[in-house]
């Protein structure tokens, strides 16, 4: 990326032009189900990494949930829900972080879930942009 740290953390950290859609299962699809609503704030983590995307998680404020502690080992081979803009029905199960390693041009790390099919086929990363 040819920008400056400072603009990159500006670019994201502004929520003019951003929305956030809830209840959307096909991006681009229109549906009376989804409810479309402007983000107030958004607060770029201070150890984000934009080189290998490294604590970049983005949560929506809809009531507080119960996150796991940090303690908490999420094993290979765990069941887990990704989501995504990709398939919403397909199981997927943890891989190993040396496995994603190898598949992906950028380092995993014991802050991210590696998850996908490791055969190819449907997971939470396939979509097709349209711009």
């Amino acid at each position: 990326m040819g920008c400056s740290k400072n603009t990159f953390f500006y670019r994201y950290s502004v929520p003019m032009g951003w929305r956030v859609y809830m209840g959307s299962h096909t991006i681009n699809e229109k549906s009376n189900h989804v409810a479309m609503r402007s983000i107030i704030r958004i607060i770029v983590h201070p150890q984000y990494d934009q080189t290998i995307s490294d604590y970049d998680i983005a949560l929506e404020l809809v009531k507080p949930i119960c996150s796991p502690s940090t303690s908490r080992a999420f094993l290979y081979g765990t069941v887990c829900y990704v989501t995504g803009w990709g398939a919403i029905k397909e199981n997927s199960h943890l891989a190993k972080t040396l496995v994603c390693n190898k598949l992906y041009d950028d380092p995993t790390t014991s802050r991210m879930l590696c998850a996908g099919n490791l055969n190819g086929g449907v997971d939470a990363c396939q979509v097709i942009w349209n711009w």
